[in-house]
């Protein structure tokens, strides 16, 4: 397992109809993707040229957050991690306080802090860079570690970070209640969901048309789920239905969920991923028997004395994307001059 530090461009303010709600971030596009330097593709031990995100991994690296008691930090520049080196302070620019898979991406819902918000709306803190575990071999995410408020990005195609403000409305129930009805959404499905079903359609005036037409028309319960959508997943239900039956014949099911068992035993599967990885086997057993052997049990930290100074073996790589060089080296035991010595060679 390695660990990667790379800048992703985020979510933009919502300032129209069909942008993305304020406060919500794109951590990572969905599919493969690599840095404008090449990374990881450049970095020694590492076999894959682009990191992946897939729906399974992304349920993984969520399930992987859920676990956690701490929540995750978003900072300025990565100054949590340049702290005990530089000796400044490490303020948070917020706090995660979710993460969700969408069709396009990882994305993560910010509380931002009064300070960030304004840097933000000043449009003096544009781009968002994540830091992450990723697998050598096969360029999966595994989980994420913090984020950052910085103004290089390692990656293009994606929008700009956003804060929303003390002027923007939420909004009403009545008409969150009629584009739940409108688009079929859950009973329960939040603002952002709304907003994300909006996005999904045409331009502003088709969508102010849509709007009033969703707020006068009564909600038909037989239309909740399109028949379609409906006929669909009643097909996928039949494939899944014959695989678990050929899984369970042939004791496969059986051996996977005692690997299971015995990965939450010792550590490299948290508890509380035990829900996930049970049912994701019965449909899916080659991606948990590929996340099981990508962790590694918990073990006790090395220190500097401990090792002679050298990082110990089966250390995890370490990419820092553009602007987060220096603390790559710290991550990797390095000096500086080590560190330019190695890209060199990595270049060759």
């Amino acid at each position: 397992m390695s660990t990667a530090y790379t800048s992703f461009i985020a979510a933009r303010v919502l300032t129209d109809v069909g942008g993305p709600a304020p406060g919500r971030i794109q951590l990572f596009p969905m599919g493969e993707f690599s840095a404008r330097d090449g990374r990881p593709g450049t970095l020694k031990g590492v076999n894959v040229k682009a990191w992946t995100i897939t729906p399974i991994i992304a349920a993984a690296v969520i399930a992987r957050w859920q676990a956690r008691e701490t929540p995750l930090v978003v900072d300025y520049e990565h100054q949590t991690i340049n702290a005990a080196k530089n000796g400044k302070p490490a303020p948070a620019a917020g706090w995660i306080e979710s993460l969700e898979a969408g069709t396009d991406g990882l994305y993560a819902t910010v509380k931002w802090t009064d300070a960030a918000r304004a840097f933000i709306q000043a449009d003096e803190y544009r781009y968002i860079s994540p830091v992450f575990s990723f697998d050598p071999e096969t360029g999966a995410v595994l989980e994420l570690k913090s984020a950052a408020l910085t103004n290089y990005p390692a990656l293009d195609g994606m929008d700009a970070v956003a804060a929303r403000t003390e002027d923007d409305s939420p909004m009403k129930k009545e008409t969150l209640e009629a584009l739940r009805h409108f688009f079929g959404l859950a009973a329960d499905a939040d603002e952002d969901a709304a907003l994300a079903a909006l996005k999904a359609q045409g331009d502003g005036q088709t969508l102010t048309a849509m709007l009033t037409a969703a707020k006068e028309a009564t909600p038909d319960p037989t239309k909740y789920v399109p028949a379609a959508m409906l006929t669909a997943a009643q097909e996928k239900n039949a494939v899944l239905d014959a695989k678990v039956k050929e899984l369970e014949g042939n004791g496969a099911l059986a051996a996977l969920t005692a690997e299971i068992d015995a990965a939450l035993a010792d550590g490299r599967l948290p508890k509380s991923c035990e829900a996930w990885a049970k049912a994701t086997a019965k449909t899916h057993p080659d991606a948990v028997k590929s996340y099981i052997a990508s962790s590694v049990p918990p073990i006790a930290a090395l220190t500097s004395t401990q090792t002679g100074g050298t990082p110990p073996a089966g250390t995890p790589h370490v990419a820092a994307l553009t602007d987060e060089e220096r603390y790559a080296c710290a991550q990797l035991g390095m000096t500086e001059a080590e560190f330019l010595e190695a890209k060199k060679t990595e270049k060759k």
